[in-house]
């Protein structure tokens, strides 16, 4: 069950990317809000809606424990560093190398785990990867676009990988000792905090009203940010951080299955081959993590 819930929510993140594009003006449309901006209140509506819904109906649950506001407070500052990271990437870098770069995710958190704590993935996990690794490789390929990048855009963006591979590893650790709720609102209150400190210093901010914005950021708050990030730190209570990681390679492939529905972008050779690459090593490795639980 976490693991299909799983897959849901890299669907629903896979969505986000066309409706943010369009909102950047990717699309040709006039861009409605910078980068930081948009997290900054993506962030703070989810954490108010959140804040609201547990004081009506799990008033218990505002009472922390210093522990739990320790380890939240870890979470979302991994959280929101590697979204800074990678907004600030993307502005320095083609979409492509972006997209590749941040995928360095699912090598990472098995390097992570086993440098931190010595714990080797299975094999039927570590196929998974590599074969999760190939596909995205030939689903952005950043070598299509690399006199565009930019070593810093680069640089920063696998600073990104890095902090996101943190924060599943982190996260995989500590979900499993607090209730999901507040572990979820100081995950997502840090990430607006630090949003909204940093993006006056590294932007010039901009954020235009209007139905069309603000119906977008009810979407990304409600589905893409409270119910997404909700799953996620549920179903790392009951998941190995390899698995998620390995599962969340799935996003670009729903990426790019959102942006060919809804912004009538063609998928090429190339992309649906790396997109069944990605979907083989998933594969590959829910039917190891599969045998080896029914054997024993």
């Amino acid at each position: 069950m976490a693991d299909l819930a799983l897959v849901l929510i890299m669907a629903i993140w896979g969505s986000s990317f066309s409706i943010l594009r369009f909102l950047m003006g990717g699309t040709g449309a006039q861009p409605s809000a910078t980068p930081l901006a948009l997290v900054s209140v993506r962030m703070a509506l989810a954490s108010a809606l959140l804040f609201g819904f547990m004081a009506a109906i799990k008033r218990p649950q505002l009472r922390m424990s210093a522990r739990l506001v320790r380890d939240g407070l870890l979470c979302g500052a991994l959280l929101g560093f590697g979204f800074l990271l990678q907004s600030e990437g993307l502005q320095r870098t083609t979409a492509s190398r972006s997209g590749f770069l941040t995928g360095l995710l699912v090598v990472l958190v098995p390097l992570l785990e086993f440098l931190l704590f010595r714990k080797r993935p299975a094999p039927p996990a570590l196929a998974g990867v590599v074969l999760a690794f190939a596909g995205m490789t030939l689903l952005s390929a950043p070598w299509a676009e690399a006199s565009a990048a930019t070593l810093v855009g680069d640089w920063l963006t696998v600073g990104c990988a890095l902090v996101f591979a943190g924060h599943v590893v982190f996260l995989g650790r500590v979900a499993a000792r607090y209730p999901l709720l507040p572990l979820l609102l100081l995950q997502l209150f840090v990430t607006a905090a630090i949003s909204a400190t940093a993006g006056p210093l590294v932007e010039a901010q901009h954020f235009a009203g209007g139905a069309r914005l603000w119906l977008a950021l009810v979407f990304l708050a409600l589905f893409a940010t409270l119910f997404a990030f909700g799953i996620q730190t549920w179903a790392q209570q009951k998941l190995p951080a390899v698995r998620v990681a390995l599962l969340s390679s799935l996003e670009p492939v729903f990426a790019a299955l959102w942006a060919a529905l809804l912004l009538g972008e063609r998928l090429s050779v190339r992309e649906l081959c790396g997109g069944a690459l990605i979907v083989s090593g998933v594969a590959v490795g829910e039917l190891g993590a599969a045998l080896r639980s029914r054997s024993a």
